[in-house]
Order: C-alpha cells, then sequence, then structure tokens
C-alpha cells in the first residue's frame, strides 16, 4: 500500500519520540484510515506494551477487531477503553455498534445519563447520541430515537461547519449540469485497446447504503475476484488526468481521437492498475467498490471498456434512513441532512439516468431489495451481467473472511436476509420528501 506522507512524517516522528502517545495515536487512526490491518497490526503490539493504560490503545484494538470480525475481542476492548475513560463516546457508540443485545442494562443507564452531559466535547456527544438513538430504535420507540438521531445530526452538521465543511448543493447541480452536457455517446466512439493484462476492475457504484457493500461482498466470493474496498483510484487517476489535459471538473474531454487525451488515458489506466498491484489486488476480476465513483463512470468506461459497472439500487425511504442513522463521523455534511439529502438524492438519479442512455456496455443494474428477497434468481443474474461465471460460493458470501470497514461490517458476515427492508416505515413521517410516489 502506497504511503501517504502524513503516514511517513508520523513514522519518523514516533521513532524520535517512542514514548509520546498522542503521536502513536495519530499514526494509528491513520493506518485504520487506510485499511492497513497488516500495518496496525505491528504497531498494536507497540501500543500494547508502551501505551496500555492509554484509552486509545484499546479503542484502535477494538476498531482492528471489528473490521476483521471478531466481536468478541472487539467488545473486550471498548469496554477495556470504558474503563479508562467512562465517558468515552467513541467506545460506547461502538460497544452499541458492534451487537446492541450485548449492552448491558448498566450500560444503556449510562448511555441515557451521558446524553445529558453538554460539557462532553462534541465527537463524544455525537457517538452517544447516535448510540441512545439506536437502543430506543431496537426497542420500539420510534419518536425517542428519531430525536436522538436528529440531535446527533445536528451536531455532527455543526462540528463540519466550524471547520468550513458545508454542503454546497448549487455547487453540485453546477457539475451535474456539466457532466449531463459533456459526456455524450461520441465520447465513447474510439475505445482504448485492451490492456494486454487479464485483470478486469468490476465498479460498483450507488449511493451510500444502498447495497454497494454487499454487492461487492457477492462478487468477491467468487474464487477469482477479490475485494479492493472502498479505493479511491478512480477519483484520483481521473483528477490527474485532467490536470495534465489543462481542465477543470466541469469542462469536457478533447475528442475521444484526440492523440493528448489517448495518452493520458493509457497513462491513467496504467497508474490504476499499478495501484490495484501495490495493494496486493491481483485478481481475474477485482471488485472496485466506491459509491462516488458514480460522477466519473464514463470516465472509467474509457479507461476499461470491457469493465462491468453494477449500479445499485434500494428505496429512496430506507436508503435515507440508513444514511441518517449511520454515523458516519466525519463524511459529506447531506449525510446529516434530510433536506439536503433529497437534493443529492434527485442529482444522481438525473445522472444515472443520463449514464443510462450513453453509457457503453456492460453495465447493468440491480435493486437491493430484489436481491434480498430472492439472492438464488438474482446472484446468478449478477453473474451473467458482469460476463463473470457462476460459482456456487457466491451465494453464500457470508463465508468470505476479509476486513470490513463500512458502516455494513455486521451484516455482510450473516446469510443474506430481508430484515432492513420495512425499517424506515416506523419513521415513515420524517422521510416524506423521499417518497418514490
Amino acid at each position: 500500500m502506497s504511503i501517504v506522507p502524513g503516514r511517513r512524517a508520523l513514522q519518523q516522528e514516533a521513532s524520535r519520540q517512542p514514548h509520546d502517545p498522542a503521536i502513536h495515536e495519530r499514526l494509528a487512526r491513520i493506518l485504520l484510515a487506510e485499511q492497513d490491518l497488516a500495518a496496525l497490526s505491528a504497531l498494536q503490539v507497540l501500543l500494547d506494551d508502551r501505551f496500555a493504560g492509554h484509552p486509545f490503545t484499546h479503542l484502535v484494538a477494538g476498531h482492528a477487531s471489528k473490521a476483521r470480525g471478531d466481536v468478541d475481542a472487539a467488545l473486550r476492548r471498548y469496554r477495556r477503553a470504558l474503563s479508562l475513560q467512562p465517558d468515552s463516546g467513541e467506545a460506547l457508540y461502538n460497544l452499541v455498534d458492534l451487537d446492541d443485545t450485548r449492552v448491558s442494562e448498566a450500560e444503556q443507564r449510562h448511555i441515557a445519563e451521558l446524553t445529558g452531559r453538554r460539557e462532553l466535547p462534541a465527537a463524544d456527544r455525537i457517538n452517544i447520541h447516535f448510540a441512545r438513538a439506536r437502543l430506543l430504535e431496537r426497542s420500539g420507540a420510534a419518536d425517542a430515537a428519531f430525536s436522538h438521531y436528529r440531535a446527533a445530526n445536528d451536531l455532527a452538521r455543526a462540528t463540519l461547519a466550524e471547520h468550513g465543511i458545508r454542503h454546497d448543493a448549487e455547487a453540485a447541480e453546477r457539475q451535474l449540469e456539466a457532466d449531463l452536457g459533456n459526456w455524450q455517446p461520441g465520447v465513447f466512439e474510439a475505445p482504448l485497446p485492451p490492456s494486454g493484462i487479464d485483470l478486469t476492475p468490476v465498479f460498483v457504484i450507488g449511493l451510500p447504503r444502498s447495497g454497494t457493500t454487499l454487492v461487492e461482498q457477492i462478487l468477491a466470493s467468487h474464487p477469482q475476484a477479490c475485494a479492493g474496498g472502498e479505493l479511491t483510484l478512480g477519483p484520483e487517476v481521473e483528477h490527474a488526468c485532467r490536470q495534465r489535459l489543462g481542465l477543470g471538473p466541469g469542462d469536457p474531454l478533447p475528442a475521444a481521437a484526440d492523440s493528448r487525451l489517448r495518452a493520458e488515458l493509457e497513462r491513467a489506466r496504467e497508474r490504476y492498475l499499478d495501484g490495484l498491484f501495490e495493494r496486493g489486488l491481483d485478481a481475474r476480476w477485482v471488485v472496485d467498490k466506491l459509491p462516488a465513483n458514480a460522477r466519473i463512470a464514463g470516465f472509467l468506461r474509457l479507461l476499461f471498456p470491457g469493465a462491468p459497472i453494477v449500479h445499485c439500487r434500494r428505496d429512496p425511504r430506507a436508503l435515507a434512513w440508513s444514511l441518517y442513522t449511520a454515523n458516519f463521523a466525519a463524511h459529506e455534511a447531506w449525510y446529516h441532512d434530510l433536506d439536503a439529502m433529497a437534493g443529492v438524492f434527485r442529482r444522481h438519479n438525473r445522472l444515472l439516468a443520463h449514464w443510462r442512455v450513453v453509457l457503453p456496455p456492460p453495465f447493468t443494474e440491480i435493486t437491493y431489495e430484489a436481491l434480498v428477497r430472492a439472492p438464488g434468481s438474482r446472484i446468478p443474474e449478477l453473474l451473467a451481467a458482469c460476463e463473470i461465471p457462476f460459482d456456487p460460493a457466491v451465494l453464500k458470501p457470508e463465508a468470505l473472511e476479509r476486513p470490513v470497514f463500512t458502516a455494513s461490517h455486521a451484516q455482510v458476515r450473516q446469510a443474506i436476509h430481508s430484515n432492513a427492508i420495512a425499517r424506515w416505515r416506523p419513521h415513515e413521517r420524517h422521510l416524506g420528501q423521499f417518497d418514490p410516489q
């Protein structure tokens, strides 16, 4: 895995100051963000040796165990962190997120008491409100749960705003209009020749919480496939390609046969493939699951004319509720605002309607509700659309052992079920702007 300057600098600083806990905490969190569990495991030995009395040592270990699917180990670590810092919202939320049925009555009372502690740091208060909301939702107290979800999201949005992070709907609309105008069928008239490498990316796109992680898990269960997780390679190479061509994000690309464009596309594809190999992703099919790739689907089609693009869809009310209640921390500001979220959904739908018309195949769509209700028929159809031969392993994606860092970490380790389809219904009156009618 490539090392970003922040990581390298922190590694050097940690070597110079081996007993500074703050430096080691920042390094550990960078390794988590980069999903580098191998490097984190090596660092964890040092953390347990030198900083066993610091809560972050056990939080980091808990997060790593959670990603691996070791619930018991994660619970032990989060409870150890709580013994050192009883008001840690991060530890409390993750206890609930791991398995809310295993949160003790004493822990539930503690969470309820802490929701009134306005002197706590905003990050802890956000986590505590989300934890309380999750427990109330499970108990059937829909109105009380929504009150805490709203408190958590309002505070999260305000915190992002303090750091200058706000949702700019007007800028998003301008970008959409540019994309709709720039990406026309003629852009795809002169495809690149095959890369010569027996590796095909499978791009899984869609709004967050639309089923992208489940589809990734299904495809990665195939013995000739592997999962890349939420790779940022696509946006990175697209941005670099535009920079080299002297283009902004809203500018049209040169004509399909333009020699400069073709040279830069070749370079971008090589850089993308190198990025896969650097991460050890070398299989016949590599699943690249990043919701943000929806905006650059046309560019990805230029790089890989034969690569399947799979768009995941879900009932917008279920999708909105899942997003609003997921506690995504420092993600996009619109995750925390239902009205802004509705605007994002509308723009996404317009973009995908455009891709359905102009994108050359293979392009397919799968609906979350149909997939979980009838996996035995929908999964073979998905593989056929991606031109991947069927293998029985894809029918049991829960058996695939791999780290999962998304909010779907628990769901993908269960047999496919339809339990989440109607989760939004008790909260329907808050979701009127998402009514598909």
